[in-house]
């Protein structure tokens, strides 16, 4: 008993000694053990006869993004009637009209029916008078004017009225086979023989119909006025292909082409 009391700490540091001399030997064969156990699960995968694939059900997945794709489209204007109430509007006659896209009145349902071209005239009619009292007759007509009109006068050589002026004439005077004449406004001058008349577009005129009140007007030229759909409208330009107008509430321009609604 004295022996243990005098030698307890040094028993206790040779049986730990021993534990761990003990732990170290059986080490390699515990490493060898568990290296034998991965060599042989690593077999059973690998050596393992592979199943058939089966694909993961991706179904509800994909209808999810076929929706969100293609969104459920909501019609909030047009003929959509709980947003936008279909409205009705009186023609002069006392029928009505239904009011769907909104081109039905107004500017969008106007319409340019023909459209025509406006020539300046001018011909040379006749010689009247002798030796220095030779006056030669012209006649102009400018289709522009409102209302178009003949203006023939009686103009000596080198005269002048407000309409042209005679610049020269080729022929004998009683007799001349043309006539030199500068139209009023004009920069070049022109030349006129009575058989061969002189003629230039220098404007158009339109036939306009607007149909939601049975409104025809045939022949408006630029600066002429048009009301429809509780507006007025001023004519700006006419071309061979269109009319502009010009409301004078707010000086909006809307085009109409001919045989078609505005724009």
């Amino acid at each position: 008993m004295q022996f243990l009391k005098r030698h307890y700490e040094k028993i206790i540091l040779s049986i730990v000694l021993l534990g761990l001399a003990t732990a170290a030997a059986l080490m390699p064969i515990k490493v060898s053990t568990e290296r034998q156990r991965m060599e042989e699960r690593k077999q059973e995968i690998v050596g393992a006869k592979p199943g058939i694939y089966k694909p993961t059900d991706l179904s509800t997945n994909e209808k999810v993004l076929a929706r969100v794709q293609s969104p459920v489209k909501v019609q909030l204007f047009g003929q959509h009637n709980l947003f936008n109430p279909v409205k009705w509007q009186r023609r002069p006659d006392g029928t009505l009209i239904k009011i769907q896209r909104g081109d039905e009145i107004g500017m969008g349902a106007a319409q340019i029916t023909a459209i025509q071209p406006l020539q300046l005239k001018v011909s040379f009619d006749d010689v009247s008078g002798t030796g220095e009292d030779i006056k030669y007759t012209i006649t102009l007509i400018r289709e522009t004017d409102i209302p178009a009109r003949k203006n023939t006068r009686q103009i000596a050589l080198k005269g002048k009225n407000n309409l042209f002026s005679l610049l020269s004439i080729k022929g004998p005077p009683e007799n001349p086979t043309e006539l030199s004449v500068l139209v009023e406004g004009d920069k070049e001058p022109i030349t006129i023989s009575k058989e061969k008349p002189y003629s230039r577009i220098i404007g158009y005129s339109a036939d306009f119909k607007y149909e939601p009140e049975n409104l025809v007007r045939k022949g408006l030229h630029e600066k002429d006025a048009v009301s429809f759909a509780q507006e007025i409208y001023n004519i700006v330009a006419i071309n061979a292909e269109e009319v502009v107008f010009s409301a004078r509430s707010n000086q909006k321009q809307s085009t109409l082409k001919l045989n078609s609604a505005g724009k």
